[in-house]
């Protein structure tokens, strides 16, 4: 089975497994490509950010879908954690966790809510907290990470964001790529044991997506 890996329309890389083999994880990480520094510019990522993009690693990862099938996804993190969320996103293919799509932010005009009601799984992008206006997000440092953001919603009283997310709000209920604190769930401990912050333990909101460094 051939998988290609694409970024813009652009060939990346590919790797090849045969027919016989159960699919294997691929993960890589690379300085920004001049390609996709030029996407990020004046969307994600603006002169006025606080780390430049030489700090900034490009990941291409694989990951289960929502349809059970392999597919290949982009994130952009900061350099100092770009090999352990390598590591993590390892375990989730290994665990099979399914994360519905992967794509930079750019793709969406960096516009976060867009991202999210796409349930879109992304890192860096350069915009204030939620909560603090004025306040560089842990996004803006490429050190945070939002996972199947609408099963997945940042919720502060009735506020709900993606405002789709509104209907994954009993988390009693079970749904695909869901993130609690069980010690079965794959997604939490991964990122647990390595020291991540859980936002759905914060306190006065939750933001079950979020994992932050």
């Amino acid at each position: 089975m051939i998988f290609l890996i694409l970024t813009l329309g652009l060939l990346a890389t590919n790797f090849t497994q045969s027919a016989e083999q159960a699919p294997q994880f691929f993960g890589h990480a690379q300085n920004i490509p001049h390609d996709i520094a030029c996407l990020m510019t004046g969307r994600s990522w603006k002169p006025e950010c606080p780390v430049p993009l030489s700090d900034l690693r490009y990941l291409t990862i694989s990951h289960w879908g929502y349809d059970d099938m392999v597919h290949i996804g982009h994130l952009v993190v900061h350099a100092t954690i770009a090999q352990e969320i390598l590591e993590i996103f390892e375990e989730l293919f290994a665990a099979k966790f399914p994360i519905e799509r992967m794509e930079l932010i750019d793709l969406y005009d960096a516009d976060d809510e867009c991202s999210m009601e796409a349930n879109n799984t992304s890192a860096f992008c350069c915009r204030a907290n939620t909560t603090t206006p004025g306040v560089f997000s842990n996004h803006s440092y490429g050190t945070a990470i939002d996972i199947n953001p609408l099963i997945n919603p940042y919720v502060k009283g009735t506020h709900v964001l993606p405002k789709g997310g509104s209907a994954y709000l009993d988390r009693t209920h079970h749904y695909k790529g869901m993130i609690t604190d069980d010690p079965d769930n794959p997604c939490y401990c991964a990122f647990k044991k390595r020291g991540y912050e859980w936002g759905g333990h914060f306190v006065g909101c939750v933001d079950y997506q979020h994992f932050a460094k």
